[in-house]
């Protein structure tokens, strides 16, 4: 039965990219830090944003679709009409429970399976095991096309199986026996390879892996969605997992593909953090639909309604609508595309 040793990883897990990658992130966690005395209120701001893009973002890594709009009045209170919209509902409360009670939750069993029940809250889940009824070598990956290979742990063996892989997770990061974003990567590949549920585990993993960054001090993800930079970076999510479970099975698998891309992921919400809150501090002293103005004025390509909300959280739809509104009436800005790729670009080159 395959069993855990999170205290003593692969040496090179440690070296040369993944090695400068996780020092890199401490860094980025440090200059956070001292960001937050100075940064409260555009913090604070940013947080509806950012929980609207994990639930949107991780809702279309898996193959659903419901468009961001229904997303928004699904998070507003709208009443689900099918099972996709009430698990994008229950995605939320669970990311919810993450973000407002962190402190709450243990590396182990049952905050999965907290995760779990609250995304499956419509559910009747009665009192049977959570835990997968079928024996399977290769899956969907939750909707993806590409299939996944798992190794052949068998539906009676996942519990405990689970179980141990959470024990050895929780005493490597107790006893702080290598970096948290590491043993974070590490295990988030073990838990999509036990593959514990019937359907969920990608959302699931994804939301233990924002608690260990949270318990670890790493909390970008509360400000800036990592989902919807793992969404963005189109198949290198699925591609750094499966590159990592050839041979899981018999512990000849390596790891590294996925840890680099994760520290990757995770130092890109840093940027983006910190060109967002770059931007407010040069900001301060200009109105809001000046700096709808600003902002498309200065970027380099065509720019949404989505993203000037991400760069400019505290200010609202309608404002935004507003500037824009105002800028191609003048001359001073156009609209590209149309229906949801609307974008516009700045017209007046001779000023910038």
């Amino acid at each position: 039965m395959r069993t855990f040793d999170y205290r003593h990883l692969p040496r090179d897990l440690f070296d040369g990219k993944a090695g400068n990658a996780n020092v890199r992130l401490y860094e980025d966690r440090g200059k956070l830090e001292a960001l937050k005395a100075t940064h409260a209120d555009a913090l604070q701001a940013l947080r509806a944003q950012a929980h609207f893009d994990n639930v949107d973002a991780s809702t279309r890594i898996e193959g659903l679709y419901i468009g961001a709009e229904r997303t928004k009045e699904l998070l507003a209170g709208a009443e689900p009409k099918d099972e996709t919209e009430s698990q994008v509902v229950g995605y939320s409360k669970a990311l919810a429970l993450i973000e407002d009670n962190a402190d709450e939750f243990d590396l182990n069993t049952a905050s999965v399976l907290a995760f779990y029940e609250a995304l499956y809250a419509h559910r009747n889940l009665g009192r049977k095991s959570r835990y997968r009824k079928k024996d399977y070598l290769y899956v969907q990956v939750d909707g993806h096309m590409q299939a996944m290979p798992v190794s052949p742990i068998t539906a009676f063996e996942t519990p405990l199986v689970f179980g141990g892989a959470c024990d050895a997770l929780a005493e490597a990061f107790n006893a702080d026996a290598c970096s948290p974003l590491i043993l974070n990567a590490v295990f988030t590949v073990d838990f999509l390879c036990i593959r514990p549920f019937e359907e969920g585990n990608g959302r699931i993993s994804r939301l233990f892996a924002d608690l260990m960054l949270v318990k670890a001090g790493f909390d970008v993800a509360r400000y800036v969605s990592i989902d919807r930079i793992a969404e963005e970076s189109g198949m290198g999510y699925y591609d750094a997992l499966n590159s990592c479970v050839e041979g899981w099975d018999r512990r000849r698998n390596d790891y590294t593909p996925y840890v680099r891309y994760w520290l990757d992921v995770v130092h890109a919400a840093y940027q983006k953090l910190f060109s967002v809150l770059e931007n407010s501090d040069s900001a301060r002293a200009m109105g809001k639909s000046d700096r709808v103005r600003a902002f498309v004025r200065s970027a380099d390509k065509p720019v949404s309604k989505r993203d000037i909300r991400e760069a400019l959280p505290d200010i609202s739809e309608a404002t935004i609508e507003n500037a824009l509104g105002a800028m191609v009436k003048a001359g001073e800005a156009e609209k590209v595309g149309a229906g949801r790729a609307t974008a516009y670009r700045w017209r007046l080159k001779q000023e910038s």
